[in-house]
């Protein structure tokens, strides 16, 4: 028994209740931490988002600035804890199975060759570009091997989100961009598992590369073979389902979809991205698409607020760092620009641009293949820094180039 006295008034409470009542409070304290992160991340995305589509700018700009000011670098409102990074890559995973809904895996086959040939040479080119500008700055081998391995990421999400509020997810060079980053994401991921090896001084044989690669290859077979004709035979039932209960199933779908994908080595959003295409199949006849978008619409502005977070301005104060960080960003528009111009050449000059310039933002994926590099030990925190530096220009300014460059719906459909 513990007694209190003070006041003018006397109280004996058991000690087990002061003792949970003072872990409620720790309790208490710690969501309420949570819920003003929340409340800050939210109501940024939302002014500034409302802001930069106001000026003409594509939302995620503004988004993404918003966690840069909000965050450790500027106004340190928030800060990228657990909660917030598990809830942007939940944002992450709903944005792609949204665009995978607007997407029809026939429309993807019709643009295969191009998708191929852009997500190849635009591993291909930044790849040996970053590998020669760590070679220049006197790297070793691993270490320039990690600072291309960063040039190689594409961030896909920014790159929808773009598309979709331009209303132009169905044109053919969107096509190519969304086909060409499900084949960048296998291709990416299997040569970070093989840097990373070599960071971590592992040896990888050739078969083992080749198991990586041929698991997420099969997964993404596996997914459309079994999923689409599956997802037709139920039509009939799947048609009867209340709103409620169909946005159930799909969310069902998609989040399973986009665990599996782990299992597979592939990046959960092109999970939720090959979930949304199967489901695509049948939301003419079957509505949840409305419900899906509302949940999308709540969760994905995060995601872009979070990538904003974690860009730390502070690391950039070194003139040197912000000159090679410049150069090295020029590298990583040429690479993936070339690989678009190249690769999807047979749609013209302008069309194989816009893939190009789609492919170029870095933002998440570009930091996390930084910050393997810097907690392995592979890449100091001058390399760590002029990466960073490549992730923020080619996350706020590619979008900008795309919405400029690419055109309205009206104007892309074709003539009569």
């Amino acid at each position: 028994m513990v007694v209190f006295k003070g006041l003018g008034w006397r109280s004996a409470l058991p000690l087990g209740v002061l003792l949970s009542g003072g872990a409620l409070a720790a309790s208490s304290a710690g969501t309420a931490d949570l819920l003003f992160g929340l409340f800050w991340v939210v109501l940024a995305a939302a002014v500034f988002g409302a802001v930069a589509s106001k000026l003409g700018v594509p939302a995620v700009v503004g988004q993404v600035l918003a966690g840069i000011l909000i965050g450790p670098s500027v106004l340190r409102l928030v800060r990228p804890d657990d909660f917030l990074l598990s809830l942007a890559e939940l944002g992450a995973v709903f944005l792609l199975f949204m665009v995978g809904l607007e997407t029809r895996f026939r429309d993807l086959l019709s643009v295969g060759k191009e998708a191929l040939l852009v997500a190849v040479l635009g591993i291909a080119f930044p790849l040996a570009l970053g590998f020669g500008f760590g070679l220049w700055q006197d790297q070793g081998n691993v270490s320039a091997l990690f600072v291309g391995t960063a040039l190689v990421a594409t961030s896909v999400g920014i790159t929808a989100k773009v598309l979709q509020e331009m209303g132009v997810l169905d044109a053919r060079f969107a096509q190519v961009i969304l086909g060409a980053a499900v084949i960048d994401d296998i291709l990416g991921l299997t040569l970070l598992a093989v840097v990373s090896g070599l960071g971590a001084g592992e040896s990888m044989s050739a078969a083992q590369v080749a198991l990586i690669l041929g698991l997420s290859v099969g997964f993404v077979a596996l997914v459309l073979a079994v999923g689409i004709p599956l997802v037709r035979r139920f039509q009939p039932r799947l048609r009867n389902l209340s709103l409620s209960r169909m946005f159930n199933v799909a969310i069902v779908v998609g989040l399973g979809v986009a665990a599996l994908s782990t299992v597979a080595g592939l990046a959960p959003i092109i999970g939720a991205f090959l979930a949304g295409m199967v489901l695509a199949e049948v939301k003419d006849e079957v509505e949840f698409e409305s419900k899906v978008h509302a949940l999308e619409s709540f969760l994905a502005p995060v995601f872009f607020v979070v990538v904003g977070l974690q860009l730390d301005l502070g690391v950039l104060g070194d003139p040197v760092v912000i000159v090679a960080g410049l150069i090295l960003t020029v590298l990583a528009v040429i690479g993936k620009v070339a690989g678009g111009l190249i690769g999807a050449r047979s749609m013209g000059r302008r069309q194989s641009l816009l893939v190009g310039v789609g492919m170029v933002p870095r933002g998440e994926v570009g930091l996390i293949v930084a910050s393997l590099g810097l907690a392995a030990g592979v890449i100091g925190k001058q390399v760590y820094a002029e990466v960073l530096l490549m992730v923020l220009l080619t996350t706020v300014l590619a979008p900008l180039v795309l919405r400029a460059l690419a055109p309205r719906p009206e104007r892309d459909a074709p003539a009569a």
